[in-house]
């Protein structure tokens, strides 16, 4: 399908404090929405939540989240935490993983060329290449054991920046 995806896995619930610890403060604006619009070029919220399967989506389309590298080691404090990004247009895929806090491997991968290793590879990795999204979503599935189709069938609230991002 050409995903556009952009956001982070955490083991268990995301609470509103956490929420609200985000790049741009963000607030529940009392909307849902499915996944498939929620990782669609036409959504237009800050960040969109869900759980799925015992995991907290966060859906980050304008990659706040991700871009601040205090985010991931405070959400994953306790427990694991997978971010990704997958663009089918721009040809980039990448995940980071943590545990308990510890960034464990990352990696950016564009025009099937690593761009950006650190890290051990990881034995779920085995086979992959991150060269396009099925690459990404069966290292989802291997590393949480959370499929891409439930994370795009879930129905997310939209989260609204109350501060500038």
């Amino acid at each position: 399908m050409g995903w556009n995806v952009a956001g982070l896995l955490v083991e268990g619930e995301v609470g509103t404090d956490e929420l609200a610890a985000l790049p741009g403060a963000p607030d529940d604006n009392g909307e849902t929405v499915s996944g498939y619009e929620v990782f669609s070029n036409s959504f237009q919220g800050d960040y969109a939540v869900a759980t799925v399967g015992g995991w907290t989506v966060l859906a980050d389309p304008w990659i706040s989240a991700l871009y601040d590298e205090s985010v991931g080691p405070r959400l994953a404090k306790g427990r694991r935490l997978l971010t990704f990004l997958g663009n089918g247009t721009t040809d980039m895929y990448g995940v980071g993983w943590y545990v308990d806090g510890e960034l464990v491997r990352d990696v950016l991968v564009a025009e099937g060329e690593p761009v950006a290793q650190e890290g051990v590879p990881l034995p779920e990795e085995d086979g992959l290449g991150l060269h396009q999204e099925d690459d990404l979503f069966a290292l989802m599935l291997r590393l949480t054991g959370v499929d891409f189709g439930s994370v795009a069938d879930a129905e997310y609230r939209v989260l609204d920046n109350t501060q500038p991002g």
